[in-house]
């Protein structure tokens, strides 16, 4: 095959029929090989890498090690916190989130999914998102008591209230998981899979699972009495959140300038990583810390273009990595310098990145392809389940928190890879989840004819859902941080993004989100366009 011999058969009789068979001490592997290459035919198609991978076991077991360890340090975390605030509802909450894990698993290996770091990831961002649809029942529920309800009339009006925010939450999160799956390659494919299953399973378990324990506790008579920790500082407040909108909402939008703006013109290109921009990235581990210019000073001699060389450090355990980014289909070379010019050094090549620049474009299209459609898909599901006006406050406010992101992003001095993506999308899901319920709060206290302007509903509303907001961001945060602390450099630059994009997206859901419906309102009280989908439910239950 091309002037190569790939099997020198023996013919042992006349070939009559057109047909013949190929004896001999075969492999399986080696017959199916066989057979492929004989019908590729002899045709000049040379194999030319576009994109290769590699990762060392020593680093592979690592990352794994850590991603692991992360994952059950956010999830201690997230259930102790529960238990705490919420005493006997959060041990059901916990057994939820224990549920919600194992079918998470049970769906993964029913599908034989290969579980990548971005898939870590979101198992990890499941488990502080999987409590939000149970604070927000918890936090109706003590609404509903404060009103000297019954437990029992609490749990059951605390569920019929919360099931339309926690629908319209979970459906715009799914459409940018959805976009995931299907714009998405590779790992952040998987991540958009395992996110999706994630906000599917937290569905089922808030209102199926914790709904049946509930009945259980009732039926046995076993829950009497119903004990919440109170913050002062996040129940029965009154701040005036939109007495300075236009004055955050200018300092918002003047750091991302700064950001994006100054990011991009101080390192220009440099904010782009191999999977953007093309060229071979290396990782080494080493036994002697060699300088930075040594380094530079020693490459420079291959004289292969501009080579990028940094110091990566381990949060958890401060162990050191040498990164080098090369252009494309000269790490080989690189590698080779290193090991025979610093011998006493120690170099260790961990893992390996090529990727062409064809490869690089068809991410970037892909990348903003998704961003695009994601932010259409929550303007159009927004619009139609609540104003116009909401619908441009829910994506400019997403939009702020990505551009946010990106600036303090580009500031730390990363890098933009494949799985960057994923992140982006996840906080699109994350701050698109938090404004929704405060939309949903102003939905309703504009049907129930709150007195007051406009700007005193949105006050009335924000005020209202600040526990859930504080204790939701809370919780995913823990994971977040978990992540970045203890997943690894590896994973690193992924779970900066997490805790970065949890923080600008509590901060817009109250802010941004709002300031710009007031303002799109000039001030007035807009007619909502639909109805809420619990309205005629809650009717006929007052009936019965």
């Amino acid at each position: 095959l091309d002037n190569k011999i790939i099997s020198a058969p023996s013919i042992r009789e006349p070939i009559t029929g057109g047909q013949g068979n190929i004896s001999g001490n075969f492999t399986f592997q080696e017959a199916t090989d066989l057979a492929l290459l004989l019908r590729s035919g002899a045709l000049p198609t040379p194999l030319n890498i576009v994109e290769e991978r590699t990762v060392g076991p020593d680093l592979g077991k690592d990352s794994i090690k850590s991603g692991t360890f992360s994952l059950i340090i956010g999830f201690i975390l997230v259930i102790f916190y529960m238990f705490y605030k919420y005493r006997l509802f959060g041990f059901i909450a916990n057994i939820s989130l224990i549920a919600n894990l194992l079918m998470l698993v049970g769906v993964l290996t029913m599908l034989e999914a290969t579980l990548t770091l971005p898939g870590i990831a979101g198992i990890i961002l499941t488990v502080g998102m999987a409590v939000d649809a149970n604070v927000l029942i918890f936090e109706r529920i003590r609404e509903e008591l404060s009103l000297k309800k019954s437990i029992k009339g609490a749990i059951e009006s605390g569920y019929g209230k919360a099931f339309s925010t926690i629908f319209d939450a979970n459906v715009t999160t799914l459409i940018a998981s959805i976009i995931l799956i299907n714009m998405g390659k590779g790992p952040v494919k998987g991540f958009g899979v395992t996110l999706t299953i994630g906000i599917v399973a937290s569905m089922f378990t808030a209102l199926f699972v914790t709904r049946l324990v509930f009945e259980a506790f009732l039926v046995k008579g076993n829950m009497k009495d119903v004990k919440m920790l109170k913050l002062p500082f996040l129940h029965n407040n009154n701040f005036d959140f939109m007495r300075h909108w236009k004055l955050m909402f200018g300092i918002s939008w003047l750091i991302i300038a700064l950001g994006c703006g100054g990011g991009m013109m101080y390192r220009g290109g440099d904010v782009f990583g191999v999977d953007f921009s093309g060229g071979d990235s290396m990782s080494y581990s080493f036994e002697e810390k060699v300088p930075v210019d040594d380094v530079r000073t020693s490459v420079a001699g291959l004289d292969i273009g501009e080579v990028k060389i940094t110091y990566q450090s381990d949060i958890a355990d401060g162990d050191e990595t040498l990164e080098l980014t090369t252009a494309f289909d000269q790490g080989e070379k690189v590698t080779a310098l290193l090991k025979e010019q610093f011998s006493s050094a120690g170099f260790t090549l961990e893992s390996t990145s090529r990727v062409g620049g064809s490869i690089g474009n068809e991410i970037k299209k892909s990348a903003i392809i998704s961003l695009t459609l994601a932010l259409f898909g929550i303007l159009f599901y927004v619009a139609l389940r609540y104003e116009f006006s909401f619908a441009i406050g829910a994506v400019l406010a997403v939009l702020h928190d990505i551009l946010m992101t990106l600036g303090l992003f580009f500031v730390s001095g990363r890098e933009l890879n494949a799985p960057m993506v994923a992140a982006i999308l996840t906080i699109i899901g994350f701050s698109i989840n938090d404004t929704i319920v405060i939309f949903d709060r102003i939905r309703e206290d504009l049907k129930l004819g709150v007195k007051g302007s406009f700007k005193d509903v949105m006050n009335k509303a924000i005020n209202e859902t600040l526990s859930r907001t504080i204790i939701t961001s809370g919780t995913t945060l823990f994971a977040a941080l978990s992540l970045f602390i203890f997943g690894g450099t590896v994973i690193n630059d992924f779970a900066f993004t997490f805790v970065v994009g949890i923080i600008t997206g509590t901060y817009s859901s109250i802010y941004i989100a709002a300031s710009i419906v007031l303002w799109y309102t000039k001030g007035q009280k807009p007619k909502l366009m639909t109805s809420d989908v619990n309205e005629d439910i809650t009717v006929h239950t007052a009936e019965a």
